[in-house]
Order: C-alpha cells, then sequence, then structure tokens
C-alpha cells in the first residue's frame, strides 16, 4: 500500500455510507441463512432483501434523475454541498470484473462488485463507500459514494512509478494490468483516466482489483 494514499477518516454521513465489506457480509449471511447459492439471481435477490432491512432503498428520482453516463460501468453526478461524487451502476450488471485473463472484462455480481470496491479502499486508500440500492425494471441498481478528487490525469510514466511504489509488477501481456505476488492481488484498468494527479501523486479511483483465487487462468499456473 503506498504511504502517501489520500484517505477519507470521516466517511460520508449525509447517506450513512458505509464500507462495502459490511454489506458483502450481511449479503452473505442472507444466502447462507436462505440456503441459496452464490448464483447472480440469488445475490440480485438477497440484495434487495438487505436493501429493505436496511432501510436502504433509494429513491430513483434523486439517484438516477441528475445521473449523466460515465463510462463502460456507471452513471455519476456530484454533489457539490457535500463534495462527493456518486456512481450509479447501469441497470442489468453491477461494474465489470475479470475472472479469466483470456476472457477478459466481464458483468460482475453484486458480491463481486461490492469485493472490489472493499479492495480498492483497502490498497488505495477508503475513498468509496457502499449508499444503498435503486429499484428499476432491469434489476437492482447500486448506488456507491466516492470523495471528490480534483486533480489533472497523471502520465503513464507517473502511474507506473506509483504502482511499483505500491508493490505492483506490470503485467506485460495486458494492457493497464498489473501484479503482486506479496498481496496475491492484480489490478486491471491502471490507465490515466482512472487516476487524478494530487500534489504530484495519482491517486487511484476507479480501477478493477481481483485476488489471485478469483483467477483461474492466473492462479492455476501458480
Amino acid at each position: 500500500m503506498h504511504e502517501d494514499n489520500y484517505t477519507n477518516e470521516n466517511p460520508p454521513s449525509r447517506n450513512r455510507a458505509i464500507d462495502p465489506e459490511t454489506a458483502a457480509s450481511d449479503i452473505r449471511a442472507i444466502l447462507a441463512a436462505s440456503g441459496e447459492s452464490e448464483s447472480f439471481f440469488a445475490q440480485q435477490r438477497a440484495l434487495h432483501t438487505w436493501a429493505e432491512n436496511q432501510d436502504r432503498l433509494l429513491d430513483p428520482r434523486r439517484y438516477l434523475t441528475p445521473a449523466r453516463d460515465g463510462g463502460l460501468e456507471h452513471r455519476i453526478w456530484l454533489d457539490e454541498a457535500e463534495g462527493n461524487v456518486l456512481k450509479v451502476t447501469y441497470g442489468g450488471c453491477f461494474g465489470r470484473i475479470i475472472r479469466n485473463l483470456r476472457t477478459g472484462l466481464g458483468p460482475a455480481t453484486p458480491l463481486e462488485y461490492l469485493d472490489r470496491w472493499h479492495a480498492h479502499n483497502a490498497l488505495f486508500g477508503r475513498i468509496t463507500f457502499f449508499v444503498g440500492v435503486v429499484l428499476t425494471p432491469e434489476c437492482p441498481q447500486v448506488v456507491i459514494e466516492q470523495q471528490a478528487l480534483a486533480g489533472e490525469l497523471p502520465s503513464s510514466n507517473q502511474i507506473e512509478v506509483f504502482m511499483r511504489e505500491c508493490g505492483f509488477q506490470k503485467l506485460e501481456a495486458h494492457p493497464f494490468a498489473w501484479k503482486s505476488d506479496e498481496l496475491r492481488f492484480m489490478v486491471f484498468d491502471a490507465r490515466p483516466a482512472n487516476f487524478v494527479l494530487i500534489e504530484d501523486t495519482p491517486v487511484p479511483f476507479d480501477l478493477i482489483p481481483v485476488p489471485y483465487k478469483k483467477l483461474s487462468a492466473f492462479s492455476s499456473a501458480q
């Protein structure tokens, strides 16, 4: 982990935002109690149940209306009053994940999405928190909140220095991918657009960390 990470010691309070790990643990408990597997649709049902139980079903007029397309994974909007960026997953999937190096990015499940942000916080600093769920005809959509980071895009060289200082080495066969045998993680999509340069340090806000054990084409070769 980089020593100069810009962490938020006081998580956002307006939405009672929580660590993604807390939500993931609760959802796994719901699945275990119900005897269901961790299939995609079982996770969706458990996510819905959890949001109802925790009073985290959010008003779509508030969270979807102001949002604009922000890339492959989210619609986004800036809450200027709070100084936070809110991100809403598109209906039908929960961001992207890599399970196999040969097949590349694919749709993530709710638990994979929450695990991804927990890992991101652990590796690079706690700037991402889980807000709740918006129900739409396609499927539940997850809302996360991030500390707003203002700055320029870093260069590829600056990102390389940062990632190496964090203990990662380039995965040469895959652009924007890094691995750490010590941490047992790979990190994908580490392109300049997913960093902000703050005081000459690239701060990541939208990478895709995946533990070795989830990567069949890599872990089987270890």
